[in-house]
């Protein structure tokens, strides 16, 4: 009887080691994978901060069907007094129709806000692969790769009466509209100027509570 009551507690001395074995083997396994999903957890974080920023240009970059607005801004007017009077502003901005066959045309520009008053002086019409240009915006590669600028007569866009948001270093979102292409909001940037730094806050604003 001592024999086989000393074989049984030493099968169960093993058999707890064994589960004390196990049970270490499982918590080691929960812990790396915990780790491992943190980490993944951190790196779809820093994709989703990263996935909406735009490219670091001049102006603004937006698509609306075969419609390429690029380097679209306000243009620094020279001095501040501009920005203190509301006016008057001028766009610059590139359109690239990339429609091999569907003309179109830029119908409008706006302020989102619905203050202020943008005119357009020239011909803002589309033609199939061709661009219209406000200003003086960088160069755009049109669908058939050849420099969609080169040839095009530039508008003008003035804005006047704009809002206290019209100020260096801040930005407005414009509605540009066209023909057939849907109407499409433009986060359109403010020149800050050659040696300005960048403002946090709309004109007439200090910060203090």
């Amino acid at each position: 009887m001592s024999v086989l009551h000393s074989h049984t507690r030493e099968q169960e001395s093993n058999r707890r080691v064994h589960m004390r074995r196990a049970s270490g083997a499982l918590a080691l396994a929960v812990i790396g994978t915990g780790a491992l999903l943190g980490t993944t957890a951190c790196g779809a974080g820093q994709i989703s901060q990263t996935a909406g920023q735009a490219a670091a240009v001049n102006g603004a970059a937006v698509d609306t069907g075969k419609i390429a607005i690029r380097d679209a801004h306000i243009t620094w007017p020279g001095n501040r007094d501009a920005f203190t009077s509301g006016g008057p502003l001028k766009l610059a901005f590139l359109i690239s129709n990339n429609s091999a066959d569907q003309a179109d045309k830029l119908v409008n520009v706006a302020l989102k806000s619905g203050t202020g008053n943008v005119t357009i002086d020239g011909d803002t019409s589309l033609a199939p692969n061709g661009a219209l240009r406000a200003g003086t915006p960088g160069g755009l590669l049109s669908a058939s790769g050849v420099s969609a600028v080169d040839e095009e007569k530039p508008v003008t866009v003035t804005l006047n009466n704009a809002p206290n948001q019209a100020s260096p270093g801040l930005t407005l979102p414009m509605v540009f509209s066209f023909e057939h292409a849907a109407a499409i909001t433009v986060p359109v940037p403010v020149d800050a100027g050659p040696d300005l730094p960048r403002q946090d806050q709309p004109r007439g604003q200090t910060g203090e509570e």
